[in-house]
């Protein structure tokens, strides 16, 4: 069935391919040519990046300056390089029905704490098995009801690089509020062109019950442009019963600066004591840099095959945008 299929997916992804870099190329020019219609006054889009990127710099000195009882130093906004926030939001459309997504994370690196703490700040999935989600876990009838719906979580990440451990504690912003903890152990190596890692992690939280997930990776680059990948993990949560797993298979294309194509099979299973079939999917996801370092694109067509509906296939297109805020994207 998958073969059977993958005419008209190479049809669709080059039809897509090709809107999105014309659309992308006329945001390009228009961008262009509003920087040089404006002169030396910037945007109010342009402006607002740059305020908020800053502020995330002072926040995040603050907070290293409060939890280390150092005071941060005066150029400190552009020391945390690695303080940033992710917003990314969009819309999947298929077979008659449209669905909208809003998701966010910000992590504050904090120096002065030995490079040992972060502070992280993201929306919650809707669900603690990521590996049973086809599309994006945040879907709603739009964006400001997604972003609305949201759960937000805001943790302190201990980090042991030794070790390999990481140790978030934090709380899950919702009513009543939900404290958690997680425990994550990693291990990999490189050795010329391969790659491989796992991760150990362990978790629990008050409402949701205690769980544990378990994953495995191996990657080669054939070249700076192309990379190939696989992983497979399985988690089991207390509360269901239930063991839930996903195999990934896929391919990392650079085009050029500011163009790149992934190329995605997974297979999802989940049951009580072993893992069954549930769907399988393919997808295309198109990335374009659209300005600087921190506006993204992003087209994905995709194919979904479930086993409740004999594995039809059902095809939807996810449109997104990605904005990075940050010292780091100042320049």
């Amino acid at each position: 069935m998958l073969f059977k299929k993958q005419p008209s997916v190479l049809l669709l992804v080059f039809a897509g391919c090709f809107c999105s870099t014309v659309w992308a190329e006329n945001v390009d020019s228009a961008l262009v040519s509003e920087g040089e219609t404006a002169g030396q006054d910037t945007s109010w889009w342009l402006d607002s990046h740059e305020s908020v990127s800053k502020t995330i710099g002072r926040w995040s000195s603050g907070v290293d300056g409060f939890l280390s009882g150092e005071e941060s130093t005066e150029q400190s906004d552009f020391l945390n390089q690695d303080s940033q926030v992710e917003i990314r939001f969009g819309s999947t459309v298929g077979d008659g029905t449209r669905a909208s997504f809003f998701d966010f994370s910000a992590k504050l690196r904090l120096p002065n704490t030995q490079d040992r703490l972060r502070l992280v700040i993201e929306s919650e999935p809707d669900t603690l098995a990521p590996e049973s989600v086809q599309n994006e876990s945040s879907e709603r009838e739009g964006v400001v009801e997604s972003a609305l719906a949201t759960n937000i979580s805001a943790a302190v990440r201990y980090i042991e690089e030794d070790l390999g451990l990481d140790v978030d504690a934090g709380v899950r912003v919702d009513f009543p509020l939900d404290p958690f903890i997680r425990f994550r152990f990693k291990q990999g190596r490189q050795i010329n062109q391969w790659q491989w890692w796992q991760n150990q992690e362990l978790f629990a939280y008050y409402s949701k019950g205690v769980g544990a997930r378990y994953r495995l990776g191996l990657g080669y680059t054939a070249t700076p442009e192309l990379a190939y990948s696989t992983d497979f993990s399985v988690v089991w949560l207390d509360r269901e019963n239930r063991f839930y797993g996903r195999e990934n298979f896929a391919i990392q294309q650079r085009l050029d600066d500011k163009n790149r194509v992934g190329y995605q099979l997974s297979f999802l299973q989940s049951g009580e004591h072993e893992l069954s079939p549930d769907s399988y999917l393919y997808n295309v996801q198109y990335e374009r840099l659209l300005y600087k370092k921190w506006l993204v694109g992003q087209l994905k067509p995709q194919f979904t095959h479930d086993e409740e509906d004999d594995y039809h296939g059902k095809f939807s297109l996810t449109l997104s945008m990605v904005i990075l805020l940050g010292p780091e994207y100042l320049h």
